[in-house]
């Protein structure tokens, strides 16, 4: 073979393998920006998550510890006024935590927006609960004791579903990734 030619292929094999080595580092470029996204992605997925169910937790807890002092205010002497201050809160705390579980049938996963269903719908059966208390006479022979017992399993159903709440948040924020 000729010394010219010999020359020529080695550069052409020189250029061929710097073009590769090109190639190669600018996919693996992408890659790495591609990844890098994802994960920014992620995390922003993950905070926009956690602020969605911090902003349905809180109400809901709240009108949770609320509707449970009412329940309290039935005991001994009936204080009517009590009960109705803190069935209001508990209905403007309930008013909150259901425009936050709108956001979450949104925000999602389905499994949250579930339980967060579970927990207001435990949360208005424990109003309607007391509502109905409220509005008894007090003086029942049977002294209310149906009420009182449906409270108590209610309040601690409600206890049950923000639980059931909390641990699918969790899940579906370990999930995110």
């Amino acid at each position: 073979m000729d010394q010219g030619l010999a020359a020529l292929l080695g550069a052409t094999v020189g250029v061929a393998g710097t073009v590769l080595a090109s190639a190669i580092t600018g996919w693996s470029s992408r890659q790495q920006v591609q990844a890098q996204a994802r994960a920014e992605h992620a995390h922003w997925r993950r905070q926009v998550r956690r602020d969605a169910y911090g902003a349905f937790l809180a109400p809901a807890t709240e009108c949770q510890h609320a509707l449970k002092t009412a329940g309290r205010a039935f005991v001994g002497e009936r204080d009517t006024e009590e009960v109705d201050r803190r069935l209001r809160h508990a209905q403007g705390q309930l008013v909150l935590a259901q425009a936050a579980w709108a956001n979450l049938a949104v925000e999602g996963p389905a499994t949250v927006e579930q339980a967060a269903r579970s927990v207001y719908t435990a949360l208005k059966s424990t109003q309607n609960t007391l509502l109905a208390f409220r509005d008894s006479p007090p003086n029942a022979t049977d002294g209310n004791v149906l009420f009182v017992e449906r409270h108590a399993v209610e309040v601690a159903r409600l206890s049950e579903r923000v639980g059931e709440f909390t641990a699918a948040a969790r899940s579906a924020l370990d999930d995110v990734g």
